[in-house]
């Protein structure tokens, strides 16, 4: 997902009315970013259930804390740290990492990546795919590594921004997308492997 293309001044305004008790504001306030808080959700725990229920429990959070909200910070900076948190904690009570179903998964994340390229349905179909199971793989990574990689490489939040939701040094980020990536591509290519063993036996 691309970032967001908002008026400042529209947003800024918003968000004073809202911290002002205004909810019809902060109802704009909520249109304006559940979809992105949504896509974060759902990136990092890759269930659709799960990832609604944080979207919900985050703006109530939001809107009980927003008149701590800092102006000088990002609104997007102030809210994935939420959606995080919350996402965080709800793996916790889980008490296992989830377990991620390919065939489900893929058909439920369709509807949330764009696709630049339209000219080619098959080239379209095979950026769909590899989509899907490269954040499918996200979830298969150590918490650290996912946060950063689902962060920086499927929401397209920047390095700087990123250390700032997290509380890391821009040095940790990168080093942890770096065995991120790394682990993805390992993971990818044996998927390959597996894939070529099937087709010739």
């Amino acid at each position: 997902m691309k970032p967001m293309k908002t008026n400042l001044n529209t947003d800024k305004h918003i968000l004073l009315a809202s911290q002002q008790g205004d909810t019809a504001a902060f109802q704009k306030l909520v249109e304006t970013y559940r979809g992105y808080a949504f896509s974060l959700a759902f990136r990092f725990l890759g269930n659709e259930e799960d990832a609604l229920d944080v979207v919900q429990e985050s703006f109530i959070r939001i809107w009980k804390h927003l008149h701590t909200f800092d102006h000088r910070c990002k609104f997007t900076t102030w809210m994935y740290r939420i959606v995080i948190n919350l996402c965080r904690d709800r793996l916790k009570v889980q008490s296992r990492r989830n377990k991620f179903l390919l065939p489900d998964f893929s058909r439920n994340l369709l509807g949330h990546i764009n696709i630049t390229d339209d000219s080619d349905l098959e080239d379209k179909n095979i950026k769909e795919e590899l989509a899907a199971v490269i954040t499918a793989l996200a979830g298969e990574l150590p918490p650290q590594q996912r946060v950063v990689f689902v962060l920086r490489d499927l929401q397209d939040v920047g390095v700087e921004e990123v250390s700032q939701i997290l509380g890391m040094s821009k040095s940790s980020v990168k080093s942890n997308l770096s065995y991120a990536r790394k682990n993805i591509r390992l993971r990818l290519e044996q998927l390959e492997k597996n894939g070529r063993r099937k087709n010739d036996s």
